[in-house]
């Protein structure tokens, strides 16, 4: 038993680790897009010596009155403890969630939050967006995290399976509400959902073990992407590994393609403004970014590649604008908002990166991919 205790409290700290369950800014995905850019990962056994990159391209200017959009962030914060005696464990959530419930109501959906908390606290500061007429609901499901078996994400997607064919989409990862009875006494969490009010639309969702190889989860991706799957979230389950989820809309004839480019700060001479170009042309090809990740390539190296996503059944472009942190502040704070409301009238979305904000504009686009992302999509 006191072997079992002590893994717990480990669960509890590594719990579901995508984008959830710590204080701060955590969770976000780590583009190098501004101050000093990451050494890449060592690779003894290589003796490559890439060639440098081309000289970035500047800036380009962006298009002549550009069309505003209709968009409202909002950023808003919760923190509760629980008077040990009197509450029970579940009244901080319920709180929590009856908040985001009131902002629901009035069209705004969660898209990025940095929650934590333990046994008898929870907080969370968070970003919502209203985009669209529609309205949201919120509610959170339990889930027990057993540190002797290897079911975890088995269970977790099975429960997004259950959630999804009521219409109610996975939003962020909860810290530990309480533990279970004796004699388990595993970690309990909570877990998200959020449902679009004004669709009748329902959801499927998937996954496999993420690899080491890039190869092998473009290939997995773009796999389930011809079916209509896009990449959603990556949880990791203390003794389990990661896993990389996706989501599919029933209602939609979407397709996706899951396309990886090795950065440019992998590249000898590479540098941010490489990047920035990168993601750029990318963006002209069709591709919205997702996020960076260290992996295994074909030779054997260990570069960073950003990834990149796009809707094959569009003609779609995203075009990007990479802003100075409006905030000295580390994380989400308000500021991040206000520039995101700044920016409206630019016709720019808020994609990622509170600390170095990455902002996006969509051309010939409907679906998912033209409108702010959830953290989920865009973090590590």
């Amino acid at each position: 038993m006191e072997t079992k205790l002590l893994w717990t409290v480990a669960a509890t700290a590594l719990l579901l680790a995508c984008g959830g369950g710590g204080g701060g800014g955590g969770g976000y995905s780590g583009l190098p897009i501004s101050g000093a850019p990451p050494s890449p990962e060592p690779n003894p056994n290589s003796n490559s010596n890439p060639s440098p990159n081309p000289s970035p391209a500047p800036d380009p200017a962006p298009n002549p009155a550009p069309t505003p959009i209709t968009a409202n962030y909002k950023f808003l914060t919760f923190e509760q403890n629980v008077d040990i005696g009197n509450d029970p464990p579940e009244k901080r959530f319920n709180d929590y969630v009856a908040l985001l419930n009131r902002e629901g109501a009035l069209g705004y959906r969660y898209i990025a939050g940095s929650p934590g908390g333990n046994n008898v606290s929870l907080q969370d500061s968070f970003m919502m967006v209203k985009d669209s007429e529609t309205t949201y609901s919120y509610e959170y499901k339990t889930f027990e995290l057993d540190i002797m078996r290897t079911d975890g994400l088995a269970r977790l997607l099975q429960q997004m399976k259950e959630q999804g064919a009521q219409g109610k989409v996975l939003v962020q990862f909860l810290p530990q509400m309480t533990l279970s009875p004796p004699p388990n006494l595993n970690p309990v969490f909570g877990i998200l959902y959020r449902k679009d009010e004004g669709s009748s639309a329902t959801y499927d969702f998937d996954a496999f073990m993420f690899p080491n190889a890039m190869a092998d989860l473009v290939n997995g991706a773009n796999a389930r992407g011809a079916n209509g799957f896009r990449p959603w979230a990556t949880p990791s389950m203390l003794t389990q590994g990661k896993a990389q989820f996706f989501i599919k809309d029933l209602s939609s004839s979407a397709r996706y393609e899951l396309k990886a480019v090795v950065s440019p700060l992998s590249l000898v001479g590479g540098e941010t403004p490489h990047v920035k170009a990168q993601i750029r042309e990318q963006g002209a090809l069709g591709y919205r970014l997702v996020t960076e990740r260290f992996m295994t390539a074909p030779d054997g190296t260990r570069p960073s590649y950003i990834f990149y996503v796009k809707d094959l059944t569009q003609s779609s472009t995203f075009e990007y604008e990479f802003l100075e942190n409006p905030d000295p502040v580390f994380g989400l704070q308000a500021a991040n908002a206000a520039q995101a409301n700044g920016q409206t009238a630019n016709g720019l979305r808020y994609l990622a990166l509170p600390d170095a904000p990455v902002f996006f504009r969509s051309l010939n686009c409907a679906g998912p991919l033209c409108v702010s992302p959830t953290l989920l999509e865009t973090s590590e």
